[in-house]
């Protein structure tokens, strides 16, 4: 049985962070876990059992994961762990390790904050209760933030919230407009806070919102998602699919993907638990 609970962050951090989450699973013999697929987002993985490896390279107790590309962790018996998910670019306000750094990368909490980080793991390993152990890691951060936030850098929060809510009606171009900065400067500022051009982030913006509506409406038949969201045709997706997975739309809308993945529904006012 997996079991998958939410948790929302405080008012403040909510502009910043979509959700905490804790994702437990066990079983007699080794499975394998869904596959963490494309996305605009960082998460900040704290482990309560044993860590993850990703091609039989045991990951940090505590590390970022930003996929940019598909990753699939190695098979286990045994997961259990607490995860901040952050929204779009939202990361870099509370570490000045840059997203090009950041990106198809794996970032323990000792190296992206140093002793202060490790001094955050210790207290963690004190607290058995999740709720607590949240509350230690949002005060964490609020200080992080207050470090490391920039007020200059506000605008592109702006500017990548416009373009991944409504990334089927803008171009680059419009953007740049918006901003009042020419399309040379709009790219290099865009890339220089993302690690990743304007255009990627939308292609992958897209793909990730096709996704989620996908799996969870459970929708195998998929021809109307995709077109009500900006793909010209089939091929055009399955293309799309195929350069962001390495396999195809039929390869991956399995019965296991459909019952097992890492999107989340949009929080309620209380902890949404999800039991498979």
């Amino acid at each position: 049985m997996t079991i998958n609970r939410s948790y929302k962050p405080t008012i403040f951090l909510s502009k910043y962070i979509d959700r905490f989450y804790t994702f437990e699973k066990s079983s007699s013999d080794y499975f394998e876990l869904p596959s963490v697929l494309p996305g605009t987002g960082l998460e900040l993985v704290f482990y309560i059992d044993k860590p993850l490896s990703v091609n039989k390279k045991t990951l940090p107790k505590s590390h970022t994961v930003c996929p940019r590309n598909i990753l699939s962790f190695d098979k286990e018996k045994n997961v259990s762990f607490l995860s901040v998910r952050f929204k779009s670019g939202a990361f870099r306000h509370f570490t000045s390790v840059p997203f090009s750094e950041l990106n198809d990368n794996y970032f323990s909490v000792q190296n992206l904050w140093k002793s202060k980080g490790r001094n955050l793991m210790s207290k963690l390993e004190n607290i058995s209760e999740v709720q607590n152990k949240i509350e230690e890691i949002e005060s964490f951060l609020i200080k992080k933030f207050n470090e490391y936030h920039k007020i200059e850098n506000d605008k592109w929060d702006l500017i990548m919230d416009e373009l991944y809510y409504n990334f089927d009606n803008n171009t680059i171009e419009k953007l740049s407009q918006k901003a009042s900065l020419s399309l040379r400067q709009f790219e290099r500022g865009f890339k220089s806070q993302f690690g990743i051009t304007a255009k990627e982030f939308q292609k992958i913006t897209r793909f990730q919102d096709v996704m989620k509506k996908i799996l969870l409406n459970r929708k195998p038949d998929y021809l109307d998602t995709i077109l009500d969201n900006g793909y010209f045709d089939q091929s055009h997706f399955i293309n799309e699919f195929k350069s962001l997975t390495k396999k195809t739309p039929l390869e991956y809308f399995t019965k296991e993907n459909f019952d097992s993945h890492f999107y989340h529904k949009s929080l309620n006012k209380k902890p949404v638990a999800n039991n498979v």
